[in-house]
């Protein structure tokens, strides 16, 4: 009966110390399962073990490739325990090989930016969104399916929070029908409201070089729609304070 008594009033604990394991082993994975409220750490901890819980996070540095510099790509990953990695797959309107990604580089990871969850998760923490974290779900039809509801395929909306000469993430997809948003990293040069909600941002992607055709963009947002880039493919909105410079 002492035994049952305090294993009963060591559970609220015992909670706290698998969130706090959970959190260390699988940042990114915290942060959307967090954001769900989901609070059976345990039992979330044993699923990501197994290779049984899949989230959409945002991964730097797609497959290290040169194109995919300074940017953060949206895939669905589960953990592999037996050769230590995360397993991507990128939501893409083609089929694309998954990458693997050593535990060790587990900084590439990130879940939809905090600033943005509101808009983009469509609603407050703890809601139920498609294409969050799936226990037994490998092959979840969200991420297949490019719905307006599921994150990856939204616009940003919205002007406010933006300063001149600070780092920005503009959201930008290819033109291939069902292909996601992706977020770019660039530095704000110049900003001017247009009216209606709208705003024109001048952004310029440093990591290139200044004579190239992809170091400086001209761009308008701050509504729902999908525009026209003349990089190709098409731009949404744009994220304050851009973070994929730190990583």
């Amino acid at each position: 009966m002492s035994a049952r008594f305090v294993n009963i009033q060591m559970r609220p604990v015992a909670n706290s110390i698998w969130k706090d394991l959970y959190a260390h082993k699988w940042p990114a994975f915290h942060d959307c399962l967090n954001y769900q409220g989901l609070q059976d750490w345990c039992h979330l901890y044993r699923e990501t073990l197994n290779g049984r819980l899949e989230c959409t996070l945002e991964v730097f540095d797609r497959e290290k490739k040169l194109g995919f510099a300074m940017a953060a790509m949206p895939a669905r990953l589960q953990y592999e325990a037996r050769s230590y990695a995360y397993v991507a797959r990128y939501l893409s309107a083609c089929e694309v090989p998954p990458e693997k990604i050593p535990a060790c580089e587990r900084h590439r990871l990130r879940f939809c930016p905090e600033s943005a969850r509101g808009q983009l998760l469509g609603g407050h923490p703890h809601a139920s969104q498609d294409g969050d974290a799936k226990v037994d779900a490998p092959c979840d039809k969200a991420a297949a399916d490019p719905g307006m509801n599921f994150y990856p395929y939204r616009v940003l909306q919205g002007i406010e929070g933006l300063e001149v000469g600070t780092g920005v993430e503009l959201q930008w997809r290819t033109m291939q029908e069902g292909s996601p948003f992706g977020w770019w990293y660039g530095q704000l040069d110049a900003l001017t409201r247009v009216g209606d909600g709208l705003a024109r941002a001048t952004i310029t992607f440093r990591h290139f070089p200044a004579s190239s055709r992809w170091y400086r963009l001209e761009v308008v947002f701050g509504d729902s729609k999908m525009r026209e880039c003349s990089f190709g493919g098409y731009t949404g909105g744009i994220l304050e304070e851009g973070k994929i410079a730190e990583t």
